[in-house]
């Protein structure tokens, strides 16, 4: 990394020098497209999409679209979705989640996921339901360790914002009630093919509305970007593991220090009914974390009414 001949790393320096200065952005981004991005590195071909024929291993895929259509219908009998949240301070749509926990991307009807993977946290069950699914995810070279079905209800409207990063390709395999569906990436507006892949750059402005009348399922996968050497693609996972680690650990001192709240709370209603001494219970957090957020959505949605 310190070698200043080694080109392959050269951009990676120029990154890192940013943030050692407190930015994790260059004054000006590739395209103005991108200005709300919070992550950029230069040097990568800024397009907003790209075409399916430069990226040859998404065939695959939509060879065998059909099986993973039949996979996910089968989901539909059994629980796994839940609501998309992100923490407040990680989104640009500012729409407050009716619970108070986090935010939403979506302004309007419903937005609800099926995780199959998410940096290495286990969805042991969803993946055992899908094997056909997570196997051609396996196969994609360069994996971003994100995958997920996307259901969009009959009138959501998913505000424009921007992905975290513009390391990688976002790819949309659509598989069900995609009529009435589009996307908007930058100043263009495309419409859901069903059974073809459709990949972007997520750091780009984006947004999507669903009008049909059947909820709208696509398969959604990120891969690291073209541009990336295998080198750089190594060293940027190994910080993003250590980041996301990190996280992780806040959001289990975060459980652990609401369970010791209730625990209080419980012990001061003891005291007050049996006439001891009342004490102050602990204030409960906010879940205001990637990954408590996801685990208190777990199990939000009690049934698959949302499915139509």
């Amino acid at each position: 990394m310190a070698d200043p001949s080694n080109d392959t790393l050269a951009r990676l320096r120029s990154w890192m020098l940013l943030r050692i200065n407190g930015r994790e952005r260059p004054v000006s981004p590739p395209s103005p497209w991108q200005s709300g991005c919070p992550e950029l590195l230069t040097g990568l071909r800024a397009r907003p999409v790209w075409e399916t024929a430069e990226l040859p291993w998404l065939r695959p895929l939509e060879e065998r679209a059909g099986e993973i259509r039949a996979e996910l219908l089968a989901l539909r009998s059994c629980r796994g979705f839940q609501p998309l949240k992100i923490p407040d301070w990680a989104s640009s749509s500012k729409v407050a989640s009716p619970d108070g926990a986090g935010s939403l991307s979506h302004d309007a009807g419903e937005w609800n996921v099926f995780y199959l993977s998410l940096h290495e946290l286990p969805f042991a069950d969803n993946r055992a339901r899908c094997p056909v699914t997570v196997s051609l995810l396996a196969a994609l070279p360069r994996p971003y360790d994100h995958a997920f079905f996307s259901a969009l209800t009959p009138g959501t409207h998913v505000v424009k914002h921007h992905g975290p990063t513009n390391k990688k390709l976002r790819v949309h395999l659509p598989l069900v009630g995609v009529e009435g569906s589009r996307l908007r990436v930058a100043d263009r507006t495309y419409e859901c093919v069903e059974g073809r892949c459709f990949a972007f750059d997520d750091s780009f402005e984006h947004e999507a509305w669903h009008d049909g009348d059947r909820t709208r399922i696509v398969l959604v996968f990120d891969v690291w970007h073209p541009d990336l050497h295998d080198r750089e693609v190594q060293f940027l996972s190994l910080l993003q593991r250590s980041r996301l680690r990190a996280e992780m650990k806040r959001a289990e001192a975060a459980a652990e220090r609401a369970a010791r709240g209730c625990a209080v709370a419980n012990a001061s209603l003891v005291a007050r009914e049996g006439g001891g001494r009342e004490e102050e219970s602990a204030p409960l957090a906010r879940g205001d974390n990637f990954f408590q957020l996801l685990r208190d959505a777990k199990n939000a949605l009690p049934d698959n009414e949302w499915w139509v």
